[in-house]
């Protein structure tokens, strides 16, 4: 069980085997701007926002992700890249690669000899060994897909930051500013499926869905 808890909130929001969807509505622009900026900044000590898992508060740098601008999924997680890179490098090895793999190192080590020698450098490509990750590294690795399916497409970001970056809770800015309704059931129905932890952190209430687990904070301050 996962326990979201806020120094100036009481009531609590949790995820469980059976709730995976929580949304937090506030509507004080003074606390909305603390919430968010808590997200980029870890707090401690019970200050401020926190995510409990059993004993143990959750890591937002390593545990958490929290996106600002979902029209911009960005694949920037370090553990993701580091893990992906790795299976990269894993399957470039594999039996059904290898032969592809070391056809393209010798491309690149003849290409780069070229260039040196259209320049008449002094130098030569030396390469005893290197791996595809570092050539990986240079390129920018980001989630793609359909993009008139904005639904599906947030559902393979989710499940690709899960299964490689360990994230176990998602939280997302204002993104029902974005989607209509018919797409936050749609939205629901892939996080039940998938059972992804999300949290819906909203400046305004919209729809409330059965299986929502909400907090509302109206502009007297008032929990709702």
């Amino acid at each position: 069980m996962i326990r979201m808890t806020h120094s100036d909130l009481q009531n609590t929001i949790e995820w469980t085997e059976n709730s995976h969807i929580g949304e937090l509505v506030i509507e004080v622009p003074t606390l909305f701007r603390e919430v968010s900026r808590d997200l980029n900044e870890e707090t401690s000590d019970g200050v401020g926002l926190n995510f409990i898992e059993g004993t143990k508060t959750l890591n937002f740098s390593n545990e958490i992700e929290a996106v600002f601008n979902p029209t911009k999924l960005s694949f920037n997680n370090r553990k993701a890249t580091s893990t992906l890179l790795k299976l990269l490098v894993k399957t470039s090895n594999s039996e059904e690669f290898y032969l592809e793999t070391n056809k393209f190192k010798t491309k690149i080590i003849k290409y780069l000899g070229e260039l040196i020698d259209t320049e008449g450098f002094g130098f030569e490509v030396v390469a005893d060994d290197f791996t595809l990750d570092q050539i990986a590294k240079a390129v920018n690795l980001h989630v793609v897909g359909d993009e008139d399916d904005y639904i599906e497409l947030l559902t393979d970001y989710m499940e690709a930051m899960t299964e490689l970056a360990g994230i176990k809770l998602f939280v997302f800015v204002n993104l029902r500013s974005y989607i209509a309704e018919k797409e936050t059931e749609q939205l629901i129905k892939n996080v039940l499926n998938h059972q992804f932890n999300i949290l819906f952190i909203e400046n305004q209430a919209r729809a409330k869905f059965p299986e929502f687990n909400r907090i509302m904070v109206d502009k007297d301050f008032c929990e709702i």
